[in-house]
């Protein structure tokens, strides 16, 4: 689930994390758009929302949001400066996803291995996300995998509404160095509207056999229908399409790949915030559960985002900006 953390949509953490946890939720992700900043973009004491993570039973999940403008060591810096935060926070799973212009590409898998080496070091487990058609910088399959072949160890987080429906098959051969999985729903050919689930064409059975998180990143955004599309009761119907994508309850809710089941049972289990240890083998981070009773369903994220481990997934769910001049996840 991500975060309201933003001006136009915004509830303090602890109340956003109660939410997520009460809802189900196993995680919540947090957007850094301004490195060394989080605290004032949350508008709380870190360490208190950490200590709220920690009592909800709720993991954070960190997307920094970096603006390559073609200077080295540019995302290295970044971590850095988010690193005291991720520490009382609590983070364990943090991805870059990079914007810029395309002077950026060639610098990107030095400034990623440098990165990757901070994060190992931190005990992170650390990727990078892909942009839609639009944007400059790793907008297609082959600049992904190449990244990705240059940097051993580099996790990669894949957007379904960042992907045309041609690159669905080669982002599917890159699951092995997946981390994440950021869902919602846009109207293909279209690509980036950030809808909620069952209001566009997007097919979520690809979804089903992934064993990662599963982040929900749904309206707010102006293609999306602005902020009334990120209201808790939209999020939590896209909740209930996802659950029925990754478990075998049949409900046909008419989103891509909904109601047809999986055949296994999806369980509410949790993920440990703090006891996962980075992968150092280019696969996927280990998983982990918390020390406290599995819920009932799929696992539910919030961004401030996850379907069960017993089904291979972890529903996660953000809740896109609603401001308009904010570029897209």
């Amino acid at each position: 689930m991500l975060g309201r953390f933003f001006p136009l949509n915004w509830r303090p953490p602890v109340d956003e994390i109660r939410f997520a946890a009460e809802h189900g939720f196993d995680a919540i992700q947090i957007r850094s758009d301004r490195a060394g900043e989080i605290g004032d973009d949350l508008r709380a004491d870190p360490r208190v929302v950490g200590v709220s993570f920690a009592a909800g039973g709720v993991e954070p999940v960190l997307e920094m949001l970096v603006f390559h403008h073609g200077e080295p060591g540019t995302i290295a810096r970044a971590l850095r400066a988010n690193l005291p935060a991720i520490e009382q926070i609590g983070f364990r799973r943090v991805h870059v996803h990079p914007v810029g212009p395309d002077d950026a590409a060639p610098l990107l898998a030095d400034d990623f291995g440098e990165a990757l080496e901070i994060a190992r070091t931190a005990g992170l487990s650390f990727g990078v996300e892909h942009n839609a058609v639009g944007h400059r910088l790793l907008i297609d399959p082959t600049s992904v995998r190449e990244l990705l072949d240059a940097v051993p160890g580099l996790h990669f987080v894949w957007d379904l509404n960042h992907t045309r429906a041609e690159d669905v098959a080669s982002l599917q051969l890159l699951r092995d160095r997946l981390s994440l999985v950021h869902v919602s729903d846009t109207p293909l050919p279209e690509t980036n509207h950030h809808l909620p689930l069952g209001r566009g064409s997007v097919d979520f059975s690809v979804v089903r056999d992934l064993d990662v998180p599963l982040i929900l990143e749904v309206g707010g955004l102006p293609a999306s229908g602005g902020p009334g599309l990120d209201t808790d009761e939209v999020l939590l119907d896209s909740l209930a399409r996802l659950r029925a994508v990754v478990s075998d309850t049949g409900l046909g809710y008419g989103c891509g790949g909904a109601g047809t089941g999986s055949g296994r049972k999806a369980s509410l289990t949790t993920r440990s915030t703090f006891s996962r240890l980075p992968s150092t083998t280019g696969t996927r981070p280990p998983s982990s559960r918390r020390d406290r009773p599995t819920r009932p369903a799929t696992r539910i994220v919030s961004k401030p985002k996850s379907a069960r481990k017993s089904c291979g997934n972890t529903v996660l769910c953000t809740r896109k900006r609603s401001y308009a001049d904010s570029p897209s996840g």
